[in-house]
C-alpha cells in the first residue's frame, strides 16, 4: 500500500496531451484511483472557467487554481484559500504590459481576455489554446479601459507577448518596480503574475492542512517552472517526459512525456493502480 495519499496533477504538458485533452487510459488510471481511495488534484495555471469541459471526465473533489491563488472544495461548493493581487498593483502591472504588444489575461473564477486579441493568439505564441478561449472566456472590447473604470482585485494575471525578448522587457520592468508579487515564465513567452508568497505549494499546503495530511504524503507531477516551488515541498517530486530543464533537475523521478500517459504511468508506480 502506498504510503501517499494525494496526487496534485498539473493541466496544460502533464494530465493534458498536446490536443489538450486527458486519454483514456489515463482518465480511467486516475477514476480507478479516486475508487480507491487517493485524492487527486488539479494543480493548475487555469482558472475554474478553463476547468469545465475535464469535470465530467474526472469529477475531482479538490482543485489549487491559478496557481494557487484560489483554493477550492468543488463537492462542498466551498474556498478554500485564496489570495489576490490588490487593485494598485493589478493596474501598475497592466500600465506596464501596455509598453509591450501584449496579451493581457485576467483569472479569477472567470477567464477573461480582450476580445480583439483572440484570433491573433498566434501571434502571442499562444494559438494552442483559441479554441478553448473562444468557448470559455468572457471578451471585453477593451480590457484595460474596462478594468480601469470597475476594478477589482485579481488572483492572476497572465501576460502573452510576441518575443521571449519582449517578455523579458516587461519582466525587468516589473522587477524594476519593486512590487508585491510573484513572476514565474510561462509558454514560451508568457508571464504568470501572482500575489507575493503566492505559489502551487502555498496552495497545496493550504489543502493539505484542510484536509489534515502532510506535504510527505503529496506526490506532484508537472512540467513547467509555476510547478516548481510544489514539487520542492512534496513528499515525491514527478517530471513529465516533456518537462523543461529545471524541472527535470527538481524531480525525484521523470516519466514518460504527456502524450504517452506519464501520469497513468505515475499512478502505476507510487499507487500500484
Amino acid at each position: 500500500m502506498s504510503s501517499y495519499k494525494l496526487i496534485a496533477f498539473d493541466m496544460d504538458g502533464t494530465l493534458l496531451n498536446y490536443e489538450k485533452k486527458i486519454s483514456a487510459e489515463t482518465a480511467e488510471a486516475v477514476r480507478t484511483a479516486m475508487q480507491q481511495g487517493i485524492i487527486v488534484v488539479f494543480n493548475t495555471g487555469r482558472c475554474m472557467a478553463e476547468l469545465q469541459e475535464y469535470f465530467p471526465i474526472l469529477d475531482v473533489p479538490y482543485v489549487n487554481s491559478v496557481s494557487g491563488a484560489l483554493v477550492l472544495d468543488r463537492h462542498r461548493n466551498q474556498t478554500i484559500y485564496s489570495n489576490a493581487l490588490p487593485v494598485d498593483t493589478v493596474t501598475k502591472v497592466l500600465e506596464t504590459a501596455r509598453l509591450e504588444d501584449t496579451m493581457i489575461h485576467l483569472l479569477i473564477q472567470q477567464s477573461i481576455v480582450q476580445k480583439n486579441a483572440i484570433p491573433r493568439m498566434d501571434h502571442y505564441h499562444m494559438e494552442v489554446y483559441r479554441s478553448m478561449y473562444e468557448k470559455v472566456t468572457s471578451t471585453w472590447n477593451n480590457l484595460f479601459e474596462e478594468y480601469m473604470r470597475d476594478p477589482f482585485p485579481v488572483p492572476k494575471v497572465n501576460l502573452y507577448h510576441t518575443s521571449t525578448e519582449a517578455r523579458d522587457r516587461t519582466r525587468q520592468r516589473l522587477v524594476e518596480q519593486s512590487l508585491p508579487i510573484e513572476i514565474v515564465n510561462a509558454e514560451s513567452t508568457s508571464l504568470e503574475i501572482s500575489a507575493k508568497g503566492i505559489d502551487k505549494g502555498i496552495g497545496l499546503e493550504k489543502l493539505c492542512e484542510y484536509l489534515h495530511l502532510n506535504m510527505s504524503q503529496v506526490v506532484v507531477v508537472g512540467d513547467a517552472d509555476n510547478d516548481a516551488e510544489a514539487m520542492k515541498k512534496a513528499g515525491l517530486a514527478v517530471a513529465m517526459g516533456n518537462a523543461n530543464d529545471q524541472i527535470k533537475k527538481l524531480a525525484d523521478v521523470i516519466v514518460s512525456d504527456n502524450d504517452h500517459d506519464g501520469c497513468k504511468e505515475v499512478l502505476e508506480r507510487f499507487f500500484f493502480i
